[in-house]
């Protein structure tokens, strides 16, 4: 860098003050490539934990669709054995529609408590509130950083 000429009114930027006022300040421009260095780090650090927090409650949603996919799998089975057994076992002691009610109802009633219980456990699953809750403080800092370097950039003009 040159020599400082006292004649310019510019931003010294290797000793971080503003000539000519006598202030040992830190220039504006400092302050903001500060400022921008501490928001990417934030950034980062946010998507860290959204990931970690996103990774949590899809372990909890998979619990959930695995249940619901039992239920499912024995809602079908019932509708299969509805027609198997009703045709074949109950038709010989009972009216014919007597047997197939029944098997439908007892099928029927297991796979849809199975399936419940998974809806149950899925609706444990939250949004990451953590991040979010971080990511407004991190807004509320952001926007007071900011506005104390633009007053003490007025400050200087």
């Amino acid at each position: 860098m040159q020599p400082h000429d006292p004649q310019n009114r510019g931003y010294d930027y290797e000793g971080r003050t503003v000539p000519g006022n006598g202030t040992s300040e830190r220039a504006f421009g400092s302050l903001l490539g500060e400022f921008f260095d501490q928001g990417k780090r934030l950034i980062r650090a946010e998507i860290a934990l959204a990931k970690t927090e996103l990774r949590q409650e899809m372990t909890k949603a998979k619990a959930g669709a695995v249940l619901v996919g039992a239920g499912a799998v024995l809602l079908f089975l019932g509708g299969i054995a509805f027609m198997l057994f009703a045709c074949a076992a109950l038709a010989t002691v009972m009216p014919w529609w007597a047997a197939t009610l029944i098997v439908t109802v007892a099928f029927l009633a297991i796979g849809g408590g199975i399936a419940y219980a998974g809806l149950k456990r899925m609706k444990t699953v939250h949004a990451p509130t953590q991040t979010i809750q971080t990511l407004k403080e991190d807004s509320q800092w952001a926007s007071r950083t900011f506005q104390s370097v633009k007053s003490q950039m007025h400050g200087h003009a």
